[in-house]
Order: C-alpha cells, then sequence, then structure tokens
C-alpha cells in the first residue's frame, strides 16, 4: 500500500467521522427541541387548567410560575403526561391527547363555576345526574375565557405538528420505544414522589379549607383535585387529638312542655340580600313584603357554601351537623342516614307526622334515598306535585305554587286525624324558583332593576331580583294562610346559598375573611302564632351557622332534645359560627383558625365525629331523645 493509498484512506475515514459527527448533532438536536416542546407541553396543560380554573375571580391570577404550588401542579401534570404517553406509543400524539383532555378539563371548569358555583372535583362528578336534571336552565355561550381557552388549544395542536415533523422515525411500532416511554414514567413518578408524596414536600397537610374560591387560584387545580380524589377514601374526617374520653360532659335538661306545634321549614333556593355585599340600590323593593312584616323575626344563616352546593344545606339544617368533617362530599351521596340523629328522628319520636317535599327529581344528589333515611314519614318529588306555575319563561315552578302544594298536604294530614286525635305536623319543603341561570325571561319580563351598574351581571340581577320579589310575595301569602290556621304553628325560611354571580356584584373593599363570612349568609326568617318569650333566641336571632338552627328552634319550643344538641346550644352564644373549612367565627365576628379552637368548639367536632364517623366508640346516649 502506497502512501497515496493511506491518504485517501485517512481522508475517507475524516469525511465519514464529519458526516457521523453532523448527522449526530442533527439528531441530538433534534432530540433537544422535542424534549423542550415536551416541557413546554406541560406547562401549557399547566396554563389550560388553570385559565378555567380562575373563573369567576376579580384580580386573582393563576398559580404563579415561580410558587411552590406551581412546582406541585407541574409535577402531577407531568406525570399524567407520561401516563398518556406510555399508553400512546408517541410523544406528538400524546400531545394531542393531553392538549384536548386538557382544554376540556378547562372548558367544563369554566361553566361549573359559572353555573354552579362551585369548581369540578371527583365529589362532584357523583353528581352528574343532577347537573343533567337542571342544565335545562341554563345558557351556555362561548365567553372570552372560552375563545382563550380555544386559542391555547390550538397552539398545543401546533405544538404536537412540530413533534411529528422533528420525529425522524414516524414509523416506528407501538412495542420498539416501550423501554423508553417506561424509564420516562418511573422518572415521571420519581418526581411527583419527591415533590407530593415524599415527607420534605412543599404540600400543605390540608387545602380544601374555607373558602375553595381562595384555595383553587392559590394552590392550583390539579394539587386540589387529587386532594379531592385522596378524600374519596376518607368520607369522614377524625378530628385531630380525638379521644372518647375526651367528649364533654354536661348537665341534661329534662324540663319540657307538652305543647307540640306544627313546624313548617323552608329551605328556598338562591334565596339571598344582596345587600350585605353591596349598596344596593334598585328602581322598586325587591323585598317589600318580608321588610315590612313586624311579626317576621329576621336573621341570617351562614350555610356552607357559596354559590352552589344546597344538599350541603340541608345537610346541615336537618341534622345539626357541620359539613367541616364531610371533606366537601355531598352528604346525601355518602353518608348512611339510617337511625341518625335529625329533626326528623327527634319529631317522630315526639309523635309528629313528617313530610319532605321537593318538585324536582328525587335522583338529584341522592334525595330520595337521604330523605328515607332519614326518617321522613312522607316523601313528595316531581310528578306528586299538581298545578305548578311559573314566571315568565322561566323552567323552574314559583314559590307559589310549591307552597299551594304544601299546604293541599297539610290540610289532607290534618283532615285524616281522627276525631279526638291531635298529630303535629312537620313539613319540609325544598324550593326551586330561584335557581340559575338567571337569563331565561326576556329583558321585559324583570320587573326589578338594580340602578347601579355590575357590568355584565346587570341583567341577570335584574332577574335574579325580579324572582326574589315573587318569593317575598308567595312568602307573605303563605303566612297570610297560616294566621287563619288554628292550630299552634311555626314557620322558619332560609336561603341555601347566594347565586353564583354574587362575587361579581361584591364590593372589592371587604377584608377576606369577612367577605367569604357575607357571601354564606343568607336570610334567615321566622314566623309564629304562639307567643315567643321578648328574651328569646328566636325574638333576636343574629347570625349562626346553619347547624345551629335546629337545636336552638328545639331549645326555644322545649321540645325535647339530645345532650349533642343541648350541648351546641350552650357554646352558640360564645361562637356562633362553626362552619366548613378552617374557620370558626365568635360573638364578636372575629374570624379563627380551627387549629387554635379552645375546647368547647373542638368538643363540638369530638361529638359530631363520634355520631357520624365513630361506629366503634358511638356514645348513643349522647344522641337520644331523653324520655
Amino acid at each position: 500500500m502506497t502512501s497515496r493509498d493511506i491518504s485517501l484512506i485517512a481522508k475517507r475515514k475524516v469525511r465519514n467521522a464529519t458526516f457521523d459527527l453532523k448527522r449526530l448533532l442533527k439528531i441530538s438536536w433534534r432530540r433537544v427541541v422535542r424534549f423542550l416542546i415536551s416541557l413546554l407541553q406541560v406547562y401549557l396543560c399547566f396554563l389550560l387548567i388553570e385559565t378555567g380554573n380562575v373563573t369567576l375571580f376579580k384580580g386573582v391570577l393563576p398559580v404563579s410560575f415561580i410558587s411552590g404550588a406551581f412546582f406541585l401542579n407541574f409535577s402531577i401534570i407531568f406525570l399524567f403526561i407520561a401516563i398518556i404517553y406510555l399508553i400512546v406509543g408517541s410523544d406528538y400524539l400524546c400531545g394531542i391527547v393531553s392538549t384536548t383532555v386538557s382544554s376540556l378539563i378547562a372548558i367544563v371548569n369554566h361553566y361549573v363555576v359559572l353555573l354552579h358555583g362551585m369548581p369540578l372535583s371527583f365529589q362532584e362528578l357523583q353528581n352528574f345526574g343532577t347537573a343533567l336534571n337542571v342544565i335545562r336552565g341554563m345558557t351556555i355561550t362561548p365567553d372570552a375565557t372560552f375563545f382563550k381557552i380555544m386559542g391555547l388549544f390550538f397552539f398545543g395542536l401546533f405544538l404536537s405538528m412540530g413533534l411529528y415533523v422533528l420525529n425522524v422515525d414516524n414509523s416506528s411500532k407501538w412495542g420498539d420505544t416501550l423501554w423508553k416511554r417506561l424509564i420516562f414514567a418511573i422518572v415521571a413518578f420519581g418526581v411527583f414522589d419527591m415533590v407530593i408524596l415524599s415527607p420534605a414536600s412543599k404540600k400543605p397537610e390540608s387545602i380544601l379549607a374555607w373558602s375553595w374560591r381562595e384555595v383553587y387560584p392559590t394552590y392550583g387545580f390539579a394539587l386540589c383535585s387529587l386532594e379531592s380524589f385522596q378524600n374519596l377514601h376518607n368520607v369522614v374526617e377524625r378530628p385531630d387529638g380525638y379521644e372518647v374520653a375526651d367528649i364533654p360532659t354536661l348537665n341534661i335538661s329534662t324540663w319540657y312542655t307538652d305543647e307540640r306545634p306544627d313546624i313548617i321549614m323552608i329551605l328556598n333556593e338562591t334565596f339571598y340580600d344582596f345587600n350585605v355585599v353591596t349598596q344596593l340600590e334598585t328602581d322598586t323593593e325587591f323585598l317589600p313584603y318580608i321588610s315590612n312584616m313586624e311579626d317576621l323575626k329576621k336573621g341570617y344563616a351562614v350555610v356552607p357554601n357559596f354559590g352552589g352546593g344546597t344538599n350541603a344545606t340541608e345537610y346541615e339544617l336537618l341534622t345539626g351537623n357541620s359539613n367541616r368533617l364531610i371533606n366537601n362530599f355531598a352528604p346525601f351521596n355518602v353518608i348512611d342516614m339510617n337511625d341518625s340523629l335529625s329533626i326528623v328522628s327527634v319529631l317522630n319520636e315526639l309523635g309528629y307526622e313528617t313530610t319532605a317535599m321537593h318538585s324536582e327529581s328525587g335522583s338529584n344528589y341522592s334525595r330520595y334515598r337521604g330523605y328515607k333515611e332519614l326518617g321522613f314519614d312522607n316523601v313528595y318529588f316531581g310528578e306528586e306535585f299538581r298545578d305548578l306555575d311559573y314566571y315568565a319563561d322561566r323552567v323552574y315552578a314559583t314559590d307559589k305554587s310549591l307552597y299551594d302544594n304544601m299546604i293541599k298536604k297539610y290540610e289532607s294530614s290534618v283532615a285524616q286525624q281522627a276525631q279526638g286525635e291531635y298529630v303535629s305536623q312537620f313539613m319540609y319543603l325544598l324550593t326551586i324558583q330561584n335557581h340559575g341561570g338567571w337569563d331565561q325571561n326576556p329583558a321585559g319580563e324583570d320587573i326589578i332593576h338594580s340602578v347601579k351598574e355590575y357590568g355584565a351581571a346587570t341583567s341577570v340581577l335584574n332577574e335574579y331580583l325580579s324572582c326574589m320579589q315573587t318569593s317575598d310575595k308567595a312568602f307573605y301569602d303563605l303566612i297570610q294562610y297560616y294566621k287563619n290556621v288554628d292550630r299552634p304553628v311555626v314557620i322558619c325560611m332560609l336561603g341555601d346559598h347566594c347565586p353564583s354571580f354574587a362575587y361579581d356584584v361584591l364590593d372589592s373593599d371587604m377584608d377576606s375573611d369577612i367577605e367569604e363570612y357575607n357571601l354564606r349568609r343568607t336570610p334567615f326568617l321566622m314566623w309564629s302564632n304562639i307567643e315567643i318569650p321578648a328574651d328569646s333566641w328566636i325574638d333576636s336571632i343574629g347570625t349562626v351557622s346553619t347547624n345551629y338552627i335546629v337545636p336552638e328552634l328545639l331549645k326555644e319550643l322545649e321540645l325535647p332534645r339530645p345532650a349533642y344538641y343541648q350541648y351546641m346550644t350552650q357554646i352558640a352564644p360564645k361562637y356562633p359560627v362553626l362552619g366548613s373549612g378552617m374557620k370558626y367565627m365568635d360573638a364578636d365576628g372575629t374570624v379563627h383558625l380551627y387549629d387554635e379552637a379552645p375546647i368547647d368548639v373542638t368538643g363540638y367536632f369530638y361529638m359530631e365525629y363520634n355520631n357520624i364517623g365513630d361506629r366503634q366508640g358511638n356514645v348513643p346516649d349522647l344522641f337520644r331523645v331523653p324520655r
């Protein structure tokens, strides 16, 4: 071999090495770009979900990029995408699927908050049938947030097409890259474990607290949804430090009256006083009858949620239990209430005939099962109502027509009593008239108009206030009927929650805790044709959380009540609001964290847990009606 041959061979090897290096650089460049695009898609999915998550929030941005919460959410979404990648087998298909799923979550969550007043959660998925039943009253139209989500969706598809173009081997089979995808999924789970599950995690122990409106934008939808999923396996939360031996002891009152008045309890759908959150000005008074009824006792009830969650309010009202231990579930869906303590069980034992009525489907929030388990003697739903009326084009039956149905059932029950027999009546009615949406009628049907402008909320506010005025007149007519009844009667009515658009009408200068408190504060009204002592709780209701209403009512009527309810009435003057979440309110109006609660407050939750969560350590005497 000559020196020329050696030189030619050397040059050829240099050319081949140069070509291999160029090809390697070209392939590495493609892989680096694909990796960066994949990371960008993870962030895009996060951004999509958070765009739907901040619906209705004034001045609140999605979770900050630099906050610890961002990385917690990022690790969850990273694992979610890694699982999709493991299944579909290619990065560009993974991009299409993850972008599509994230966009659907964002759009659904956006409209769930708009129409239902609460974010999408695993607990709410159990109420899918309920959502279908009420959606007929909603008008769903594309808005700015919807178009922003769609813009991000198409940008995600553009990135996915970029991954397809950069993939030099689109012909590989699903199994060819399985080992790589498994490694990627293991790495993603390792990141998730380190950031979320490890003892060194920055994730708070509990984040679903007093105000979902503060929690979700602060911690992000993915992180909140993870906790929501974890709570599916823990329906009733055990209070910190709970021991049966630490349940408070108390002296039980055993003196009661023999009088058994009829009790009418009305939970009025979305019955709310906007004056607690804004200086409302209207062209006509929207509650003229209620405002001027001198024999009507008035106060406020602090309900578990704002903008939605009727079943949570029902549960607190009927049982005296707080939703704080139930982890944001719809109680009737998950709690076995057979033989459980409630106003129904107490009055049944006292010989009352008990009736529950609701003009919608009994499947909503599992009410049919829930009412039966509570022990109602009679339960009436949807098709059992007659001659229902509607306000213009709205699809929900008016309060007036529901009251007329209730009166007929009342008269029928009284008429069926044998000569000389007296059976007291307890009637519970859940109304539906004021349910959203509030854009079902033409503007010309509105009879109340806001003088102040609230932007896009003004038109829905006008229809809502018009509904409220019809509720006002219907309640007045109901009182007039019972004024002519020659039986002792007590009527209670409260709203279940404020409308979902209330935050858009809220004055912006409120402290966040007081703001949340006022959004949960609904009117609580009481009327009776029996003499009420001037210094009684009924005469000066003030503001109480929903769970106090039944224990206080039984006390004022001097009816027998269990130790649990007696304990509640003892602590109510000092701690009138023991609501859901992480905060309670004392008699001075100061908001406190439950972590700092005194024994009087923790004692209540020990009793509640013993009632609904501690089957083995249950103390029956706390929840029995004394003989």
